[in-house]
């Protein structure tokens, strides 16, 4: 199965906004449970990988507006798309990748990679707004 096989949705999806099929397995554990609130911790519990990469991957979906993040004295999200595009997209993807992983994992690992950005946030000091409650 090709790639071009798959929705245009879920194309765009991916070359938008997923990078890693850590980042995909994420959203697709929020998105199997919307109305649970999920810290990096339980993330990582969840999916067995490390707190810190689990709290970097839910920051950018944040920031893409796949989920939300909740005020509190913990950083919890919530799978929340901000149009209803969105949330058929990653429906799309959850299927896609549940029928044809091999090609949805071809997918991202197929996307190019933009070299000069990844060697400038290896060096890039951001004040991170989600940890100040």
């Amino acid at each position: 199965m090709r790639a071009g096989d798959l929705p245009e949705a879920v194309r765009r999806l991916i070359a938008d906004h997923i990078d890693s099929v850590e980042q995909l397995e994420i959203l697709l554990l929020l998105q199997q449970h919307p109305e649970r609130s999920w810290t990096a911790e339980l993330v990582a519990r969840e999916l067995r990988i490390s707190p810190l990469s689990a709290g970097d991957r839910l920051k950018d979906m944040a920031r893409s507006a796949i989920l939300s993040r909740l005020q509190g004295s913990e950083a919890e999200y919530r799978y929340a798309p901000v149009s209803p595009e969105m949330v058929e997209a990653v429906a799309g993807l959850a299927t896609a990748y549940s029928e044809r992983r091999v090609t949805v994992i071809n997918l991202i690992f197929s996307k190019p990679v933009d070299k000069i950005r990844t060697f400038a946030d290896a060096f890039r000091l951001r004040r991170d707004d989600d940890d100040n409650g």
